[in-house]
């Protein structure tokens, strides 16, 4: 609620209104005057009572407070927190349509550049799909890009797996917290990539929250915003990589996929990218990265992300 400029002055030249010094108040008086506007019923500023009961509730269940108390233990822990009006905020993400307010970051922070690709798919492939992510990862690491995915189990790890065995660096966004690594099945592999410095790990959750069904669709805004495309490898028509697919054309990405191998569930979703998305460029043997490489690194190359950006 913005006050007009008349009220603001009596406010201002009246010592003894309850927000004269209200640069000077602590949290705990402004909610004290605002209990005080909430039950008096002769205030006369429009819709008081509504506005001083939402600004009470916001205090109370204030993100801040909680950041407050445990921003220094997070801090030793190595994790870094990182605001959307931060310099080091993320320049790809400021640009999307809901870009997260706060991001967590933990993990390798030596790198000058980035040049990212995300890999994913289900968390139940076929051995043909286990095998290509990995060699796909493999692959596009040795051309000189970043791999970027969930960190999910399946697909995503495999990806993950093949990009550090090419020796090179890989972004895990979480839907849970930093300190809640989420599947537990890939938390040995998550601390030997952080004792390694092979990689960066983020997350827009609170660093001690668990894991909720909706941060494992909406994390994937973050993998698509930060890679130059996304390379989906299998999944059913109901499959949560279909979240990557909505956020990559949202992005104008560019769209890569796997040709499936057989007709089985996890060959739904890449015939339905074949089939819809006409841009769409298609892996059908593993010499067809280098020409995807190439291309996406010519065609979106002024969208290159510094790291020092957002580290």
């Amino acid at each position: 609620m913005y006050l007009p400029l008349d009220i603001l002055k009596i406010i201002e030249n009246d010592p003894s209104h309850p927000f004269h010094n209200i640069n000077e108040l602590k949290i705990k008086n402004i909610r004290n005057e605002l209990i005080k506007l909430y039950r008096n019923k002769n205030t006369s500023i429009s819709k008081i009572s509504k506005k001083s009961k939402i600004a009470f509730e916001l205090l109370e269940s204030s993100i801040f407070g909680k950041l407050t108390e445990n921003l220094e233990n997070w801090k030793d822990l190595g994790i870094k927190l990182v605001t959307f009006f931060d310099r080091k905020y993320p320049k790809n993400l400021k640009s999307i349509k809901n870009p997260p307010q706060i991001l967590f970051m933990k993990g390798e922070n030596n790198i000058d550049s980035i040049k990212a690709i995300s890999i994913v798919g289900t968390r139940k492939p076929t051995e043909y799909g286990k095998k290509m992510a990995f060699e796909i990862g493999q692959r596009f690491s040795q051309k000189g890009f970043v791999i970027i995915n969930g960190f999910a189990a399946g697909v995503d790890i495999e990806a993950i797996k093949g990009g550090l065995d090419a020796g090179g660096r890989v972004i895990g966004i979480f839907g849970s917290g930093l300190l809640k690594p989420y599947p537990k099945e890939n938390v040995n592999l998550f601390n030997e990539i952080l004792k390694e410095n092979k990689g960066l790990f983020i997350s827009e959750q609170l660093p001690d929250k668990n894991v909720i069904k909706s941060s494992l669709a909406t994390r994937n805004r973050i993998s698509s915003a930060l890679s130059l495309g996304s390379v989906f490898i299998e999944g059913s028509k109901k499959s949560g990589t279909r979240w990557q697919l909505k956020y990559a054309k949202e992005q104008g990405k560019s769209i890569i996929v796997l040709k499936p191998h057989q007709s089985l569930e996890q060959s739904e979703l890449p015939k339905y990218i074949i089939k819809t998305e006409k841009e769409a460029k298609i892996i059908e043997n593993i010499e067809d990265v280098d020409i995807i490489a190439r291309t996406i690194t010519k065609s979106k190359n002024s969208k290159k992300t510094s790291i020092n950006n957002f580290l």
